[in-house]
């Protein structure tokens, strides 16, 4: 024997059935749970948006700023003393960057500019002789030219 509670329970369910009231509630929660997935998909991908916004910003600002620093720093440089001559012995095409020497061969001519540090390796910025490029190289990739 069911006790009183679960009798009680079962026969409004029953009546829910057959008056049908039972299946338009369960409409009516299935139709506000798909509108609320579908606003916090919306607003997920609305944050997705001004996120990948904000980084392209971002992205756009520190190129810009980078490119002003080195053209700054070229002009500088163009009219830098040559603080040694240098051999270029080795090259990588995938070192690119808005500030690397691009273009050099090994067997280039190089005159150092400046003897520097960035992050964990060391550059020399040089001015390529034949084509006036100047711009970063590896350290370990310029040796002394003798003469």
């Amino acid at each position: 024997p069911l006790p009183h509670q679960a009798r009680e329970m079962w026969s409004r369910l029953a009546a829910a059935h057959t008056s049908g009231s039972l299946y338009l509630g369960l409409s009516a929660a299935s139709a506000a749970s798909a509108g609320a997935l579908y606003l916090i998909q919306s607003q997920e991908a609305e944050d997705r948006r001004r996120v990948d916004h904000e980084l392209v910003r971002m992205r756009v600002e520190a190129k810009r700023k980078a490119t002003a620093e080195t053209e700054e720093t070229l002009a500088r440089l163009r009219a830098a003393p040559v603080l040694w001559d240098g051999i270029v012995t080795r090259c990588d095409p995938s070192l690119v960057g808005h500030a690397m020497l691009t273009g050099s061969k090994p067997g280039s001519a190089v005159e150092v500019l400046e003897e520097r540090t960035v992050g964990e390796g060391s550059y020399y910025t040089v001015r390529d002789v034949e084509t006036g490029k100047v711009g970063l190289h590896p350290a370990s990739w310029v040796e002394r030219a003798e003469g």
